[in-house]
């Protein structure tokens, strides 16, 4: 049963969009995307039943050629040396950028990954603009899904039997937030509830604020750097 609809309306609607999910997780330097830097991205693209279609990870290099200070190691578990060989956001955005299109930005904590990735994507000229990029938030929908007191990624991983592997990995992370994502739509669609974010599967559809070289794109697959023991190359 596919979770997309809208709710009942007397009035004429079009089709609902078939667009689907790209779930992301960032690692960071620190907490203001207008001074510090990405160091990883995981990303899980979806269906819009929330099938995992493929995903692929890498680690970013905020100045390659340069030392860069990681901030705190202690929680994403990164040192500079492991940035060495990783590409700058610029070499992959195209890439990035190229997958996130006509679909649904996911994150939890949408408010600090997906900000940090439009202000990364507003420096390197792939996001058009100043447009706001349609987006879902699977902490701030935890409680109308899953029973729990803490919307922490963890407590709703645990109590929507979500498996996560390394917490603060980027991929892990990201699988672990598609998993809830995934949760979200087995419930509402057993609920038989029109999913709340209908509106925003829409806007995904239809925006036109990236901008992304597609052949550059192609060419970034190659670029890409994964944590150690974490795959990077995109697994269909």
């Amino acid at each position: 049963m596919t979770f997309y609809r809208r709710p009942p309306s007397s009035g004429p609607q079009r089709p609902a969009a078939r667009t689907g999910y790209a779930v992301v997780d960032l690692e960071t330097t620190g907490l203001s995307p207008a001074r510090d830097a990405v160091l990883e991205i995981g990303l899980v693209l979806a269906d819009g039943d929330g099938r995992v279609e493929r995903e692929w990870s890498t680690l970013v290099h905020p100045s390659p050629g340069r030392t860069v200070e990681v901030g705190p190691s202690r929680i994403h578990g990164l040192v500079a040396e492991d940035l060495d060989g990783a590409p700058s956001i610029a070499q992959v955005a195209d890439l990035l950028v190229s997958e996130l299109a006509g679909r649904v930005v996911v994150a939890h904590n949408a408010r600090f990954d997906v900000g940090f990735l439009t202000a990364a994507l507003g420096r390197t000229g792939h996001l058009v603009g100043q447009a706001r990029v349609p987006r879902m938030c699977t902490m701030e929908w935890a409680r109308h899904f899953v029973p729990v007191h803490s919307r922490r990624l963890t407590s709703c991983c645990e109590a929507a039997g979500v498996v996560i592997g390394r917490h603060h990995s980027a991929l892990d992370d990201a699988e672990a937030a598609a998993g809830l994502l995934a949760h979200y739509l087995h419930v509402g669609a057993g609920r038989g509830e029109a999913v709340p974010w209908w509106r925003t599967l829409d806007q995904a559809a239809a925006f036109d604020g990236w901008s992304w070289d597609p052949q550059a794109a192609q060419a970034q697959r190659a670029r890409l750097k994964p944590r150690t023991g974490v795959p990077g190359v995109p697994r269909d």
